[in-house]
C-alpha cells in the first residue's frame, strides 16, 4: 500500500471530492492539507478504507500513535498549533506552512509502514 496526499495552496471542495473517490478506489487512508498564507493543516481519515482493510490501523493503533506524537513534538512550533492525532483519524492545525508537505509525507509514511508492519505480523 503506498499512501500519499493532496497537497493544496487553496482549500478546493471540487478538487479534495476527487481525492476522495481516488482514495475510495485505492482503497487508501484520505490525507489532504490545506495551506494559508503563513500556517496550514493536514487531516487524514480512515473513511475511504473498505472495512475489512482497516483493520491495520486499529491492529497497529499505538505504534501510529507514538510515531504521530513523535512528529508532532518535532514539528509543533508554537501554542497555536493544534492536533488531535488518532490512529483512525487526525488533524494538525496551524502548522507553519514550510512544515506542512513534510508533516503530511511523514503521516503518510507512518500510515504505509504500519500497514506493512500488520502484513508482516498477519
Amino acid at each position: 500500500m503506498i499512501i500519499s496526499f493532496l497537497n493544496q495552496n487553496q482549500s478546493s471542495k471540487t478538487e479534495e471530492s476527487r481525492w476522495f473517490h481516488h482514495c475510495t478506489e485505492k482503497n487508501i487512508p484520505y490525507v489532504i492539507t490545506r495551506k494559508r498564507t503563513s500556517l496550514g493543516d493536514i487531516e487524514w481519515d480512515y473513511v475511504t478504507l473498505h472495512p475489512e482493510s482497516d483493520v491495520f490501523l486499529r491492529s497497529q493503533k499505538e505504534f501510529i500513535e507514538h510515531e504521530l506524537n513523535a512528529l508532532f513534538k518535532y514539528y509543533q512550533h508554537d501554542a497555536k498549533t493544534i492536533e488531535h492525532l488518532g490512529s483512525l483519524t487526525g488533524y494538525v492545525k496551524n502548522l507553519p506552512i514550510e512544515h506542512v508537505n513534510d508533516f503530511a509525507t511523514d503521516v503518510c509514511n507512518t500510515l504505509t509502514e504500519a500497514y506493512n508492519r500488520h502484513v508482516k505480523s498477519a
